[in-house]
């Protein structure tokens, strides 16, 4: 997988905050460069998002959040810098507060989802390991009638025991239930039934 892109092993747990930063103001003043070049019946606010997006999915939300004021107050500076017209500055305020609301709004979806998206990974992670743990016996065990032992796959016979130990990892207590109980000393067994 290329540098930082995989979601597992990338951007959203390994960007360290001096990187993510310099790369996002690095697409914030590319961004700020092309829309100074450009004519100005050309907008480009909606690359501002870039920036901001970048930084939320690679830090958080609460630099997204820092990211989206500053490419607001970038864009609001710069406009009022480059000279568009504009026919009253209340508009050219309420534009700049429009695509500052579209920015902190950008940045929220994009930690909201992030935060989404780590939780999916940390699920996925202890459920593989929890899956791991588990080994399920399936189908029919060939069980001698007399003394319980379970024949493997291989025809070798081994106690129940052993079977398990070797499939499951389970170990296995002895006990003696009720009936067998009863059968094996019926006194006890009755002496035991009282007892209930």
């Amino acid at each position: 997988m290329a540098w930082g892109w995989g979601v597992r092993e990338g951007l959203i747990r390994h960007t360290r905050p001096l990187l993510g930063w310099l790369m996002a103001l690095a697409l914030f003043g590319a961004i700020l460069l092309i829309d100074v070049f450009s004519p100005p019946e050309v907008d480009f606010s909606a690359f501002y998002l870039v920036p901001v997006i970048w930084l939320t999915w690679c830090r958080g939300t609460r630099e997204g959040l820092g990211m989206a004021l500053f490419c607001g107050v970038g864009w609001y500076l710069h406009v009022i810098l480059s000279g568009r017209y504009a026919s009253s500055e209340y508009y050219r305020l309420w534009d700049a507060l429009n695509k500052q609301l579209s920015y902190l709004l950008g940045a929220w979806a994009v930690g909201a989802l992030r935060r989404e998206v780590l939780l999916q990974q940390d699920l996925n992670q202890k459920l593989q390991e929890s899956k791991a743990e588990v080994r399920e016996l399936k189908g029919l065990l060939p069980v001698c009638a007399w003394c319980h032992k379970i024949r493997d796959d291989q025809g070798e016979w081994h106690t129940m025991e052993v079977f398990l130990r070797q499939r499951t990892g389970a170990s296995a207590t002895h006990g003696i239930c009720p009936s067998c109980l009863e059968r094996a000393d019926p006194e006890l067994g009755s002496l035991r039934a009282s007892d209930s």
